[in-house]
């Protein structure tokens, strides 16, 4: 006997067969496996073992892989590389130079709260965010948007003549963090992370664009040195507050609005030379040059040096006197003394919530793609929700994921969530030490970081316009400009609601307009095709000969009766759930459909005059794409087809019924079944031959629909048991 080969050798030194193992099962994401053991099966597999359930324990659950999904510090802490260190401390450092002059004037400037409010809010949220957050480098923080919501509020509540007005800014805010955390951590247990895709992008771009106009009218009364004449004409529009602006410039403030223009062109001079050693010379270390914090380290030591405040020019003073209005403490915002300001600020809450989530997923989805960074939704709502929750203990600002600042700290080397802990500390340790050292710091200069971002913010608006303006996205302009013009000339509120209902009225025109189709083969093939498609290349193939234009119509209705004549019967296909929403556009269809057979015809037009509807015979629906079936939906299907059979004599069929369980046991509790199996018999029973054989067909069905003889697997299926030619 010859020496076995390599192969076979490897054949023999395998070891015995253990016992097999169980099939794979696929439970779908609504079930559970221990509902999926009561499952009846839809198909007897004789073939197949039976699955032991007694082999899926709780031994094999990773507990810890689990809670860590939720809680990400559990997985990134202890897997920390040091190698990972030197680059999230100069991050951090980078970013806390960029946040603390940010923060501090989103804060005065446009949430109305004192400067240490958008401080700690900085700090507390990126500490709670590297806990919950599933973005190791996303950096959380106050966000203009929704500081200007707060802002609104609080003026609004201050200035009224009711009891409201009693509360101090600080407790305004934390009630309103209470509902906007409330409604976060709501939509992300009960998983509503999908409602991202809602707003679309024109409308995300008109709202943002308006958010830097009103970012740049809200500094204009500091940088012109008037806040004490704009107190007594109190504004709570935009447009108000830029007329006044322009109604007030003589009496404009002369060396503060001489500061505030040479610091902001120098600024965004540093900004643009940036940009180019960045883009043109590959100079990444000037990423760590922060002009922000250098603006007000420089005006800080020229305003001392030359006694600005002698001059007229308003300074920032003692960040924390200890005044009642601006002492930072524990606030309780749950006493039941502050339930009607809670009323009265649920709305801004919700609109807070909404603006900052879908700040945030941008941010998120930009870093998950470009960094491969698997983003849930879901998970990053309950995240944003309990940093807004921990703020509403001291009155914070609003804070969700900001895309510029994270693009930051990818430039500064971070690479973990431990530079935005790191950013935290650096904050907290600037307001132990050197909070008092901004005490000659002019108030103009602080403003000019919020003018600063409302210019970034509206140097985007153009590209998009243009961008839409290339593709001739006509409608999508129209709906930029109605919400940008909705939040200047009403309110930030009304502009908000208006982009939510354009939005929502574009979901639901799309999703109650059904897609139902009417097939044609393609000539000598098996082949099924939308006929309306071939209508419409037989109709362009027409047009564009010079001598048939006058002859569309009459080539139109020829196609038709083609068609019509070609197959024998009408094929309609349902490639799409059915439900209440998309009802009535389906009735609609297929009252077309019987009219003229087909839907490229506009229904106030006279009937095709080569399409004869009392020569339907058939009608095969094919079910393919009708995964689900409501109850609404299941009657008019069944009204449907019952008014085919009895009162226009055409023979139903349905091939290529989903296997979904739901939409089977409806077909059969509404008789839909019984009408189509009956109408299928008596069929039969009138023309006196079969094309297949009578045994081979029942065991077809019964194997393949199990729903009976008027239920197929294929159109070809169908078209044979009718007698009509596939070919």
């Amino acid at each position: 006997m010859t020496a076995p080969t390599e192969n076979t050798r490897l054949l023999f030194s395998l070891p015995p067969p253990s016992k097999r193992r169980p099939p794979l099962l696929t439970v779908p994401l609504s079930q559970s496996i221990r509902s999926a053991r009561s499952m009846e099966p839809v198909l007897e597999h004789h073939d197949i073992d039976s699955i032991n359930f007694d082999l899926i324990t709780a031994k094999d659950f990773d507990w810890y892989a689990y809670v860590s999904y939720y809680l990400p510090i559990l997985r990134w802490l202890p897997q920390y590389s040091r190698k990972s260190f030197i680059g999230d401390l100069l991050a951090g450092t980078s970013l806390a130079s960029f946040q603390i002059p940010l923060v501090m004037s989103l804060a005065t400037s446009l949430a109305k709260l004192p400067p240490l409010a958008g401080l700690y809010s900085a700090a507390t949220v990126a500490l709670v965010y590297a806990i919950f957050g599933g973005v190791p480098v996303l950096v959380v923080g106050p966000l203009p948007g929704t500081a200007v919501l707060y802002g609104q509020m609080i003026e609004t509540l201050l200035h009224s003549k009711n009891d409201l007005s009693k509360f101090l800014p600080l407790e305004v805010s934390s009630i309103i963090s209470v509902g906007m955390s409330g409604v976060l951590l709501a939509t992300g247990l009960l998983r509503w992370g999908f409602l991202d895709n809602v707003l679309s992008r024109s409308l995300l771009k008109g709202f943002i664009g308006a958010m830097g106009v009103i970012m740049i009218a809200n500094q204009l009364d500091i940088q012109m040195g008037l806040q004490e004449l704009s107190v007594h004409f109190p504004h709570r529009l935009i447009v108000d507050k830029l007329t006044f602006a322009f109604e007030h410039y003589k009496e404009a403030h002369v060396d503060t609005v001489i500061v505030t223009v040479v610091t902001l062109a120098t600024v965004l001079l540093i900004r643009k030379l940036k940009t180019v050693l960045l883009s043109k010379f590959n100079m990444k270390w000037a990423v760590y040059f922060p002009e922000l914090l250098g603006m007000v380290v420089i005006a800080t030591g020229l305003s001392y040096r030359f006694d600005w405040q002698s001059l007229g020019i308003e300074v920032v003073g003692n960040l924390n006197d200890g005044s009642k209005s601006d002492k930072i403490g524990f606030i309780n915002p749950f006493n039941v003394s502050r339930l009607p300001l809670f009323k009265q600020v649920f709305t801004t809450s919700c609109l807070c919530a909404l603006l900052g989530f879908f700040d945030s997923t941008t941010a998120t989805k930009a870093l998950g793609a470009r960094y491969n960074y698997n983003v849930s939704s879901n998970r990053e709502l309950v995240a944003l929700g309990a940093c807004n929750f921990a703020l509403t203990f001291f009155g914070g600002m609003p804070s969700f994921g900001a895309l510029g600042r994270s693009k930051i700290n990818i430039s500064a080397g971070a690479s973990t969530p431990l530079a935005t802990v790191i950013m935290s500390l650096t904050i907290l340790l600037a307001v132990r030490l050197f909070l008092p050292s901004l005490y000659y710091l002019p108030e103009c200069v602080l403003s000019l970081s919020t003018t600063i971002i409302g210019i970034t913010i509206l140097e985007e608006v153009p590209q998009d316009i243009a961008f839409f303006w290339s593709i001739s996205g006509y409608d999508e302009i129209m709906i930029l400009a109605a919400v940008f013009c909705a939040t200047i000339f009403w309110s930030v509120e009304m502009g908000m609601m208006l982009g939510v209902v354009i939005a929502v009225v574009r979901v639901i025109k799309q999703g109650t307009r059904s897609q139902i189709h009417i097939l044609g083969r393609v000539p000598n093939t098996s082949v099924f095709r939308n006929a309306d498609e071939l209508i419409e290349e037989s109709f362009t193939s027409h047009v564009e000969q010079p001598s048939s234009a006058s002859k569309v119509g009459e080539n139109l209705a020829e196609f038709v009766a083609e068609i019509q004549q070609i197959e024998g019967v009408l094929i309609i296909k349902i490639p799409e759930p059915l439900n209440f929403a998309n009802l009535g556009d389906l009735r609609s269809k297929l009252t077309r459909i019987e009219k003229f057979g087909t839907l490229s015809v506009h229904p106030s037009q006279p009937s095709i005059s080569g399409f004869d509807t009392g020569a339907i015979k058939f009608i095969i629906i094919d079910c393919k794409g009708m995964t689900s079936m409501d109850a609404s939906a299941t009657q008019a299907l069944y009204e449907t087809v019952k008014r085919y059979s009895e009162v226009d004599k055409i023979c139903v069929s349905f091939c290529r019924v989903s296997m979904n369980s739901q939409v089977r046991d409806r077909f059969i509790r509404l008789g839909l079944t019984k009408i189509v199996n009956s109408n299928y018999t008596k069929f039969y029973k009138a023309r006196s031959y079969l094309l297949l054989d009578t045994a081979e067909l029942n065991h077809s069905f019964n194997v393949s629909t199990r729903l009976g003889d008027g239920f197929f697997l294929s159109i070809d299926e169908a078209l044979r048991a009718f007698d009509i030619d596939t070919v």
